[in-house]
Formats: C-alpha cells, sequence, structure tokens
C-alpha cells in the first residue's frame, strides 16, 4: 500500500475523534485530539493493525503558553500518523493506552518523569530513568528547569518495590552492576524456584541530560553532542539528526556524500553486529566464538580509523554533507578488509547454525511470535528474527538507499538461534551493498552550502541503525539553536519484549535473553 494510502486509511479509522487534521511534511499527518479521546484513538489504530506506537514527544511550549503537548507517533511504512493532544501545564493528565498498546508502558513513565504528565491507570509508574532521590514536582525537560542540587540532608534513596512484584515470591535483582550487563542497568525478576514469574526494567543510570542540553547549543554543536551519545552506533545518530536538519532547512548533501554515509552505515553495521556476536556468545559460555569474533572486528575498526581518524565517534556527518573522501588507497584497503571478513563470516553462520552446545542454548530459547512482534511493537533484528520486515532502509528509503538498495533478511522461528542468523545473514547483505557502492561511488562535491539559522517547523528523521529503527523528532523556532530534539532509540522498544516474554522461562536463560535484543543502556540514557 501506497504512503499516501496508508494516511487516508488512518485518517479515516480516527474520523471520531479527530478535531483538527495537520499535514506538516508529504508523509506525515497530525491528528489533534481531545486527552480524553487518545485511549479510543490509540485503539482503533492498533485494532486495525495499523502499523506500531515507535515514540512519545513530550513538547514544553514554555511558561508563557501554558501548554505542553503530548505526540504519540505511529509509523506504518513510510507513513506517520501523530496524535497530538494539548495539555494544560499545571496539572496536566493523560488516560494511558497501555491497555491496547502495551509496549507504551516505557513512554509513559519517561512522559511523566521528565515532563510532569500525570498517566492516569498507567500499569507501573515507577521512575524509568531519574534517580529515586530526584525531587519530586522537579521535570527536567520543561523549559524553565534549571539545575538545583538536593541539599545533602534531603538525600535519600528508596528502592521501591516493583509494582507487578509478588509478595510470596522470591525477587532476583540484576544489576547495574553485573556479570551479565555490559552496561549498567537493573533488572528485578520475580521468581517461583528458577521460574521466572514477573519482571521489570529501570534505566537512567549513565543519563546525560543531552536533549536538554541541545536546546543551549547551536545545530552545528548539537550535531557533536549527538554523535557522543552511543560509541557503536554514532554514526547513526548524526546521520539522523542531519537528515532531519537538512530536511527542515530544504538542503540535501550532495550523491556522492549520501554514498559515503551508507558505506560508513554498513561499516558500523558490521562492527556492531560482530560485536554483538561475541558478546552473545560469551553469555552462551562460547568464549572460543567470543574471541574469534572480536579478533576479526578489529579489521572493520582499522577500517573506520583508517578512513576517519578514529576507531569510535568517526565524525563523518556535517550539516549538508561528509568531511571524509574515499581515495583510492582507502577503497582498496576497504575492498580487502571486506573480503576478509566476508570468507570469516561463512565460519560464523556455519558455527551458529551447526554446534551442538551452541543450539543447546539459543534453539527454541525467548521465543517471540509475529503477533508478539506486533502486539509489542518490536523492531529491527528482534522483529526480522520473528518474520517481520520491520527495516527502515527497505521500508521508507532515505539518502542512498534509493540508489544502492539493501534486502531485508528475515527468520521465521523468533528465537535467539533465528536472532543469531539474522544478524550474521545482515553482515552478507552490508558486504555486498558496500562492494556496489565502492564499484559505483558518484562523483561530485561532499557538502552543500548550509544555513546558520534554520526556519521555524518541524520534522521527524528515521534510520535504521543496528539495533533497528532510531527515531528522531526535531522542532525549529527559527533560531541558530534547536528547540526541542527528541532521540527514541531502539533498545527501549525491545526492552519490552524482555520484559514481557522473559516470564516462564528458566532464570539461567535471562543474560542470553537480554542479549539476544542486543540492548544498548548508552543509547537509551542519552
Amino acid at each position: 500500500m501506497s504512503t499516501e494510502s496508508l494516511l487516508k486509511t488512518a485518517q479515516q479509522l480516527l474520523t471520531a475523534w479527530t478535531l483538527e487534521t495537520r499535514a506538516p511534511e508529504w508523509n506525515r499527518i497530525d491528528i489533534v485530539l481531545r486527552p480524553d479521546d487518545l485511549p479510543g484513538a490509540a485503539a482503533a489504530l492498533a485494532g486495525a493493525r495499523w502499523g506500531y506506537l515507535a515514540a512519545i514527544t513530550g513538547l514544553d511550549n514554555g511558561p508563557e503558553s501554558g501548554v505542553i503537548e503530548a505526540l504519540y507517533h505511529f509509523c506504518s511504512g513510510a507513513a506517520i500518523v501523530t496524535l497530538r493532544i494539548s495539555l494544560p501545564r499545571q496539572q496536566p493528565r493523560l488516560p494511558s493506552v497501555c491497555q491496547s498498546i502495551p509496549s507504551a508502558t516505557l513512554y509513559e513513565r519517561e512522559l511523566m518523569e521528565m515532563f510532569g504528565v500525570d498517566i492516569v491507570d498507567t500499569p507501573n509508574r515507577q521512575r524509568l530513568f531519574l534517580p529515586d532521590d530526584w525531587q519530586e514536582g522537579v521535570y527536567p525537560l520543561r523549559k524553565d528547569y534549571r539545575p538545583q542540587p538536593l541539599p545533602v540532608e534531603e538525600r535519600r534513596v528508596i528502592r521501591p518495590i516493583p509494582e507487578n512484584s509478588q509478595p510470596d515470591r522470591f525477587t532476583v535483582p540484576i544489576g547495574p552492576q553485573h556479570p551479565a550487563l555490559k552496561e549498567p542497568g537493573h533488572f528485578d525478576f520475580s521468581v517461583d524456584g528458577e521460574v521466572i514469574t514477573g519482571a521489570s526494567v529501570r534505566l537512567g543510570y549513565v543519563h546525560r541530560g543531552i536533549e536538554k542540553a541541545c536546546e543551549e547549543r547551536s545545530w552545528v554543536q548539537c550535531q557533536y553532542l549527538i554523535e557522543r551519545i552511543c560509541g557503536i552506533c554514532s554514526h547513526s545518530h548524526a546521520y539522523a539528526y542531519c537528515l532531519g536538519v537538512e530536511r527542515l532547512a530544504g538542503v540535501e548533501a550532495p550523491p556522492r556524500a549520501q554514498a559515503i554515509r551508507e558505506l560508513v552505515a554498513g561499516l558500523e553495521r558490521i562492527h556492531s553486529h560482530l560485536l554483538w556476536v561475541g558478546v552473545s556468545a560469551h553469555e552462551a559460555g562460547f568464549d572460543t566464538l567470543f574471541m574469534y569474533s572480536w579478533r576479526d572486528r578489529e579489521t572493520v575498526m582499522d577500517l573506520l580509523e583508517t578512513f576517519t581518524g578514529n576507531r569510535v565517534n568517526y565524525s563523518v556527518n556535517v550539516l549538508g554533507g561528509v568531511k571524509y573522501d574515499v581515495t583510492l588507497d582507502i577503497a582498496d584497503k576497504i575492498r580487502r578488509g571486506i573480503n576478509f571478513l566476508e570468507e570469516r563470516t561463512h565460519h560464523y553462520l556455519d558455527v551458529v547454525t551447526k554446534d551442538a552446545a551452541f543450539l543447546q542454548r539459543t534453539r527454541g530459547i525467548g521465543v517471540i511470535t509475529p503477533a508478539e512482534v506486533e502486539r509489542l511493537g518490536l523492531i529491527g533484528p528482534t522483529a526480522r528474527a520473528s518474520g517481520v520486515v520491520r527495516d527502515i532502509r527497505v521500508e521508507a528509503p532515505y539518502g542512498s538507499y534509493r540508489s544502492f538498495p539493501v534486502s531485508s533478511v528475515r527468520e521465521s522461528a523468533g528465537d535467539l538461534e533465528a536472532k543469531f542468523i539474522v544478524r550474521i545473514n545482515e553482515l552478507f547483505v552490508t558486504y555486498k551493498a558496500i562492494q556496489t557502492i565502492m564499484d559505483n561511488l558518484p562523483e561530485g562535491e561532499l557538502t552543500a552550502r548550509f544555513p546558520r539559522k534554520i526556519p521555524a517547523g518541524e520534522t521527524i528523521s528515521r534510520v535504521e541503525a543496528p539495533r533497528g529503527e532510531l527515531f528522531y523528532f526535531i522542532k525549529s523556532n527559527g533560531s541558530d539553536k534547536p528547540e526541542r530534539v527528541r532521540v527514541r532509540t531502539p533498545s527501549i522498544n525491545n526492552f519490552t519484549s524482555v520484559v514481557s516474554l522473559v516470564v516462564g522461562h528458566q532464570l539461567a536463560d535471562v543474560p542470553l535473553i537480554l542479549a539476544g535484543i542486543d540492548p544498548c543502556f548508552s543509547c537509551n540514557d542519552r
């Protein structure tokens, strides 16, 4: 179905609740609703299986306006429908949509603690990102927020009992420091013997307030700040940000720059997937695969360093293009590196599909059905391992993916083995795409002229990071600084599957089930 048809269908589904319809971009419509109509409108989209809830954005229009807005973004292919609700700054309140869309719970918790919006009947009111000793009634993403340290005598840390815990069951805490977690996150698992009966998640242990920091920096300064949200997918963040700001400015990067962006995105995907193969193999007790894959990962990291000067935070992008060009020497090194990695990847695919000891830890473990993917709003390789196409490069091609398309890799089993197969086969697709780009790299400039001030407006930018869809909402007020930069990373979507689907599994399976979604806590704690 075309994007226009999808938007028309959504508009028809939402007619009963619509106060006003806006069309901010060719692939988007905003539906203005009353607060009490939100659950009905969300349920209508969910019931018709129109896309998935991709993000919830809070917008504070300032103390003088007296208004806070909540934007519920639903995506289906390239089509985006935003349910837009205006609320009073004093005691803003919204009904929960979790009854029809379970994946909304983490978004709602973030909206409550960052903007002070009271979500009625949400299943979990615990803080998600802010610490337990954060001052009540202080909301960091409101415009009038100014940091004020809490007096020492008032600081106290309270570890509340998870709302979904059961008093007659034992609770096992994992994290924020734990051998199974390479980054800090906290999980509470209620268990009956060795069987998990309930779970909850807590994030924010390395939260840096980057969204708030962007409001005080220029468009160029924000790019370098955003690139440091995550080391493994730093290019994806900069890519999404640049595409969005370029769209607001009405500037398009030259074809050669767009191709180089896709080239670096491919190298970054190889780096990320090889890293994940090693970490997951380690969690399965297969340290030989861990050491081999991380040894070979050095090849792609050396290529990135040769090309950009950095193994992490490559800083390839600039607004309007890229910094670095592909010389003949670099092109030759990339070709030789890709040929070596392709040969090694055949070995990894053979191991994860045939080694008996490895299959005991992965086959049939953590199965996610296509229906659960739809219900929980899962994305990226986690969804594709269950046979659902959630790949922005294929569903809504951007940049040079229109000229150098890639195919979507899917498996049907939905278990941990399928997640390994999907990511390893994605490496082969990426190798082919990089080779095609190297053989057909367009000639021309690397950058286009770019204004200092960006025209007022809003845009949504989506790219396919290694873990799935990376979602950026960017708003300009016409100045040299952004009004709002909202970052929704892939892992927060997929955390829902861990919390929901781990129930009924053995406690010993938790590290691998968690590793299966390839979580990035740093991305979430932006």
